[in-house]
């Protein structure tokens, strides 16, 4: 019976270390951690990884805690019971032997021993010592002398080594009572007889562990397989939740997100319940709103797109090509030119009437002109053909494979289109003509730049000669070549007008009723009177350092709009001589200066105001300046030039009309200024005492201005018979080489003293 029990607890027993257990179970969960991130993308988890996440990791953690508590748990009862085994072993060996100890049969002991070896199964060792160390009986390997040693000298009951445990029993010797003599042994109590008793020897039993590890291990692998089954199972039965939960969800998901990439037309499949189904029917009804509110915004974005397109290709008035998209195209003309060798023709056309229309009937009926232009223009274009509105009422003609003949027939036939047209506005009837300059595109031009120019100059050629014509550019045409040389003159100038680009002269205009004949080279003589009167003219300081004359560059001045600023620079400059001439005079000189205003200064609204500053500035008497402006001038800016003449001369100026006569309808038009002084033209003057005509023109000019009490200046006085002809004449005053020629006008400054 006691062997039974002792088999059954060696049986039961096994030994194994509780933190071991742990870390076996530890690696079990971070290989399950491993299958699960494989099936997981924690980076950028979805809906369906995080329900199947939730839904996995607290049975996982769990399961981990029950099982380490388990495992711990029978891990500890396994150990207790193996060293309850060796315990109970080596107690009931130790009465066993004790015959054979005192006796000194060691065959007794020693089949004892080799008994017990052979029926517990995990004893490797046994052996029976006498109270000497000496071994009596031994089975299984020798224990290991520092082993005993250090049991003895530690009064160890069991000892943990490498490969197993050993146990100790100590071997006494049995007291036979009889219950007579009961009395006489004392009240002593049972527990202490062992005390009182010497030990005759010692059991050794040395259990072995490796059964339970066996034992550990399997039951370490049967928990970890069943974990990983209730793990793969609870995985497998998350997945399938959260893929019925999950999938609609992510559908939408998806569907959001395809719409966020701009595809309107997706939508879902409408098989959920709950709020599931609201949401995907919620969906729908939204991406069906967008996809027809896209289609709506997509054809009104195409529409302003071609819009754009066009306007950015087209004149907003008239609908032509604009000038950016036909200098396009005839840049692309002029690289076939290069390239090809091919053969265009360029046409600079430019109305001659639409001014005068502008002026007098205003902006809407200029529009109106430009807009019934284009389209007469339009309808007699080819289809290959390119018009253009280049700016103003200056249009392009691009003629693409074109011979220069077929480009003279097809420009004939515009010229007559245009003559034939009569432009009606307000009850008022224009005969409307234009201008066109033809340039045959060649490889001597380098860009388009040049072929306009080129076109330019060949229509200001057409417009100089007669207007309602054409001309074709020729490079070495003297007309051109002068053409050239005016633009080439004002190449440098800018808006703001340099000192060192320009420089004053001023010429003498004489009282002929003052004027002896003479023959002195000296510009001024003795019989100048007191009172000094002067035009003042304007040179340009060329790269060569030369003097240009005004008639070299004003004209291209006139057309680039320069003139404005070329006069205020003359304003000033003048205002500024005159102050030192005051200075230096102690306000005692008494000059009168006639300044020259050109025709784009009379159509500037701010050159009033800029006068009347200068004359603040400057301080000079304002009766001392006269203003001159040409006949043409003042007819084609005549609101914008009474109304500055009404102001200025309030100021105390006086004004002249310069080249009087020039113009077809001068007697008209003198009624509508109030001036100071005519100017006869030079055309009449300087051939006047040969010719009658001239004689009469001259003649009639003054009665005119004498008629209504104005001064007459006669120009080109170029000989004495010319200045007894004007005497004659009654003429007030002249001007010309013959009564003084043109100096500089800082030399006033160094002669004050001469005239003063």
């Amino acid at each position: 019976m006691m062997k039974k029990n002792i088999k059954s607890m060696i049986e039961q027993s096994v030994e194994a270390s509780p933190f071991k257990a742990k870390t076996l179970f530890e690696k079990a969960a971070a290989a399950e951690k491993t299958v699960a991130k494989k099936l997981f993308d924690f980076k950028n988890p979805g809906i369906k990884s995080r329900v199947i996440f939730l839904g996995t990791i607290p049975g996982l953690l769990f399961a981990i805690i029950l099982a380490s508590y388990a495992v711990s748990n029978i891990f500890g009862v396994l150990n207790q019971s193996l060293h309850d085994r060796g315990r109970i072993i080596a107690s009931q060996l130790s009465p066993a032997a004790e015959y054979g100890v005192i006796s000194g049969n060691t065959q007794v002991l020693q089949k004892l021993v080799q008994q017990v070896l052979s029926t517990e199964d995990e004893v490797m060792t046994v052996m029976v010592v006498d109270n000497q160390g000496k071994v009596l009986a031994l089975s299984g390997p020798q224990l290991a002398a520092e082993l005993i040693l250090k049991i003895k000298n530690e009064n160890l009951k069991e000892l943990n080594h490498s490969k197993g445990i050993i146990f100790t029993a100590p071997i006494y010797r049995s007291l036979v009572e009889i219950d007579d003599f009961s009395t006489l042994a004392g009240n002593d109590e049972p527990t202490n007889k062992n005390l009182l008793r010497p030990a005759l020897g010692e059991i050794y039993i040395d259990l072995g562990q490796h059964s339970a590890n066996e034992l550990k291990r399997n039951l370490l692998t049967k928990i970890t397989l069943i974990g990983l089954i209730g793990l793969m199972f609870s995985l497998l039965l998350a997945w399938w939740i959260g893929r019925n939960i999950t999938n609609p969800i992510q559908e939408i998901a998806y569907a959001v997100n395809k719409v966020g990439e701009g595809s309107f037309s997706q939508t879902i499949t409408e098989n959920s319940s709950g709020e599931l189904k609201t949401l995907q029917k919620g969906f729908n009804s939204m991406a069906t709103s967008l996809k027809q509110a896209y289609d709506s915004m997509q054809d009104k974005v195409n529409d302003a797109t071609k819009m754009l397109r066009y306007q950015t290709q087209h004149d907003d008035l008239t609908g032509l090509i604009n000038r950016r998209e036909f200098e396009s195209r005839l840049e692309r003309s002029l690289k076939s030119v290069h390239d090809n060798n091919a053969q265009h023709v360029f046409c600079y056309l430019d109305l001659d009437q639409f001014k005068l229309v502008n002026d007098t009937c205003g902006h809407a009926a200029g529009d109106e002109l430009l807009k019934q232009v284009s389209l007469l223009l339009a309808n007699r274009m080819r289809d290959r053909d390119t018009l253009a509105r280049l700016g103003g009422d200056e249009f392009g003609l691009l003629l693409e494979n074109c011979s220069l003949s077929d480009a003279n027939q097809i420009t004939n036939a515009l010229l007559k289109l245009v003559r034939d047209y009569r432009f009606m506005f307000d009850n008022k009837i224009f005969n409307v003509g234009v201008s066109i300059g033809l340039v045959v595109i060649n490889t001597s031009f380098e860009g388009v730049s040049d072929v306009i120019h080129a076109a330019d100059m060949a229509c200001y050629s057409a417009k100089k000669a007669g207007r309602n014509q054409s001309f074709l550019f020729n490079a070495g045409d003297a007309e051109v070549t002068q053409r050239r040389s005016g633009v080439e003159a004002i190449a440098d100038l800018t808006d703001e007008i340099d000192d060192k680009q320009f420089v004053l002269y001023c010429q003498p205009i004489l009282p002929l009723s003052t004027v002896a004949p003479f023959t002195s080279s000296l510009p001024f003589t003795p019989h100048v009177p007191m009172q000094q009167h002067y035009e003042i003219l304007i040179r340009k300081i060329g790269q060569d350092g030369k003097m240009m004359l005004p008639t070299t560059f004003i004209s291209s001045a006139e057309r680039y709009h320069l003139m404005p600023n070329i006069d205020r620079w003359v304003i000033k400059q003048t205002f500024s001589t005159y102050r030192q001439l005051l200075n230096k005079s102690q306000e005692r000189c008494n000059y009168a200066f006639s300044i020259n205003l050109s025709g784009t200064s009379l159509g500037d609204k701010s050159l009033l105001g800029y006068i009347r500053e200068q004359f603040a500035i400057y301080a000079i008497p304002p009766e001392t300046i006269c203003f001159e402006i040409t006949e043409t001038a003042a007819i084609v800016n005549l609101k914008n030039t009474i109304n500055l003449f009404t102001a200025l001369r309030k100021l105390g100026c006086t004004f002249a009309l310069d080249d009087f006569g020039s113009g077809m309808s001068s007697f008209m038009y003198l009624k509508n200024f109030e001036v100071d002084y005519l100017k006869i033209d030079g055309s009449f003057v300087k051939e006047m005492d040969i010719n009658k005509i001239d004689h009469a023109m001259v003649r009639s000019i003054h009665s005119i201005a004498e008629a209504m009490n104005i001064k007459t200046v006669a120009e080109f006085v170029e000989n004495d018979a010319i200045l007894k002809e004007l005497k004659l004449i009654g003429v007030h005053y002249g001007q010309g080489m013959y009564l003084g020629a043109p100096m500089p006008i800082k030399k006033l400054l160094e002669n004050l003293s001469v005239f003063n």
